[in-house]
């Protein structure tokens, strides 16, 4: 299902002793199906923006409105079964339920959503093979490789066929091999007409996105790509 995701005058300011500090300075931007890299350096805005657009967050102007919902005019709760249904999430640690054997965790969040035994199970396992973990269904976090941790995120991640996919420097823990290996994985709902949304700091996996958009001192700007 494509969902298209807007930040409509999105800004964030915290409160800081006697001050403010601005996060985000108010911005627009359509993300458009397929992958949008958002780059720049660490402490610049970009993880509030991915919390604003999750809805982990709440904006202090402005609003991130996902199809035809106003994300933060739903109740906490709403926020958090609207995700369940919409989003899914890639982190640079792959959060994975310890005490779950791989596909124990691409399940869950199936489970959550009431999807019956059976069809979550052929689910999961359809996922795991897709992303070549066929043989490592039955294993626990433990006992996989920092690369094969992340492609069971993924796959819990897309399970659900998400609209819109957020991932927070999924490759930042890999070695370049593996990494590519786990873009290219990414590459494939953003080929398919999915919002993927993707911060990085490294420009060699920001190039292979479809759009650019640099965060620095809260202030985000679109990068225009030519390609030839």
């Amino acid at each position: 299902m494509t969902l298209l995701l807007k930040a409509e005058n999105l800004s964030r300011v915290y409160p800081s002793g006697e001050g403010q500090v601005t996060a985000l300075r108010p911005f627009t931007h359509t993300f458009a199906p397929g992958m949008t890299a958002v780059v720049g350096p660490s402490g610049s805005g970009k993880s509030t923006l991915l919390n604003l657009l999750a809805g982990f967050d709440t904006p202090t102007a402005g609003r991130v409105v996902v199809g035809d919902t106003d994300l933060h005019r739903l109740t906490e709760s709403g926020r958090a079964d609207f995700r369940l249904a919409h989003y899914g999430f890639v982190f640079q640690s792959h959060n994975l339920v310890a005490i779950l054997s791989a596909q124990e965790n691409v399940e869950f969040p199936l489970m959550l959503a009431g999807v019956p035994p059976r069809e979550r199970r052929d689910r999961a396992r359809a996922l795991l093979a897709q992303v070549g973990l066929e043989k490592r269904t039955g294993h626990m976090p433990a006992q996989l490789s920092g690369g094969e941790a992340q492609r069971v995120a993924l796959a819990r991640a897309l399970v659900g066929e998400p609209g819109v996919l957020l991932a927070d420097e999924p490759t930042g823990n890999l070695d370049t091999k593996t990494g590519n290996e786990v873009l290219e994985l990414l590459l494939a709902p953003a080929k398919a007409g999915r919002t993927v949304v993707l911060i990085t700091h490294d420009a060699e996996v920001a190039a292979r996105a479809d759009y650019t958009l640099r965060v620095r001192d809260g202030e985000v700007r679109e990068e225009t790509r030519v390609r030839v």
